[in-house]
């Protein structure tokens, strides 16, 4: 009994290899991280601010509590900002070693992601107007398959996501495009 246990042991310990290192993203990521929630939550809560004085405009002992947790919110809102992006780069990483590209990534819930080579059909290269204004672009592959059929690295310097998309596509060879 004992000798089956180390055989099966045997069979699923990994192959002594050194991995290829994990790669963080590029650190411009966070202020770009930052920027975009500040925008998004920054029209939410201009829109909440108007129904707020609207409500206060009616209900005039309402003033002081609605804008009381109207304030309390926001600044909550700024924490989150201010730390989220910072705790998300440092949950990122990313890998390839000549196989399989291996993503890791969440806070709370951590995510690993493979993607054997071999499957890559083709590779986009994505960045928005603030993305572009960081100088960063997301690389984003996709396999053939109809759910989670594609996996994106985000927050690249956008000249080094263009040289890692010619390279995966080179070692892809005619099936990448």
């Amino acid at each position: 009994m004992a000798e089956e246990a180390t055989q099966q042991a045997l069979v699923l310990a990994p192959p002594n290899q050194n991995p290829s290192p994990f790669f963080p993203l590029d650190r411009r990521v966070m202020q770009l991280w930052r920027c975009g929630d500040a925008l998004g939550y920054g029209i939410f809560w201009l829109s909440a601010l108007v129904v707020v004085l609207a409500l206060s405009w009616f209900r005039v002992g309402w003033a002081l509590p609605l804008l009381s947790g109207w304030v309390a919110l926001v600044l909550l809102t700024l924490a989150w900002v201010v730390w989220y992006p910072t705790r998300a780069y440092q949950a990122w990483s990313w890998r390839i070693d000549g196989r399989v590209l291996e993503t890791r990534s969440g806070i709370w819930f951590k995510h690993t992601r493979l993607l054997p080579l071999s499957r890559l059909q083709h590779i986009d290269l994505e960045s928005g107007p603030l993305a572009r204004r960081f100088g960063l672009a997301s690389l984003i592959l996709h396999t053939a398959g109809t759910q989670n059929a594609s996996l994106t690295i985000p927050g690249l310097d956008a000249a080094y996501a263009e040289q890692l998309r010619n390279w995966l596509v080179e070692l892809g060879g005619q099936d990448v495009a």
